[in-house]
């Protein structure tokens, strides 16, 4: 029987490289993925319009029927969260004084939230506020 020297020991390390790199893989995946996730979970389900008009690409705020808004990839509650979506436009409006808003409301969103968003807007300083509509072409 053959013995081993002490010389000579036996190495029982584990590679972790590739595990390092898949988990490296996944946080990219993730780190994409969120701001998506984000603006697609307010289900909004816009009014209807005959007219076609291009609204400016500036900012998009969307607010779903239940009153909670999306601004910028960061989500707001109406009810609680006025004064920090203020803060944010009044910040949004000193960065570039000829800002658009464009408000996307559900049609089922209380009336209430959507004046709230125009008065917030309007106080922080932004001059052109556009609401969205769904285009229906033939229809008057």
């Amino acid at each position: 029987m053959k013995r081993r020297s002490r010389s000579q020991r036996l190495v029982a390390e584990i590679n972790i490289t590739p595990f390092t790199d898949v988990i490296l893989v996944i946080l990219i995946i993730f780190m994409g993925a969120t701001p998506l996730l984000v603006e697609s979970s307010l289900a909004i389900n816009l009014p209807k319009s005959s007219t076609l008009q291009q609204p400016p690409q500036d900012v998009y705020l969307m607010i779903n029927a239940s009153g909670d808004a999306v601004l910028e990839n960061t989500q707001y509650s109406l009810r609680f969260d006025l004064g920090v979506l203020k803060f944010k436009l009044a910040d949004l409006a000193k960065r570039s004084p000829d800002l658009s808003i464009v408000i996307h409301g559900d049609k089922d969103v209380k009336y209430d939230f959507v004046i709230k968003v125009i008065d917030l807007a309007s106080q922080a300083g932004i001059k052109h506020i556009v609401l969205a509509t769904e285009f229906v072409p033939g229809k008057k």
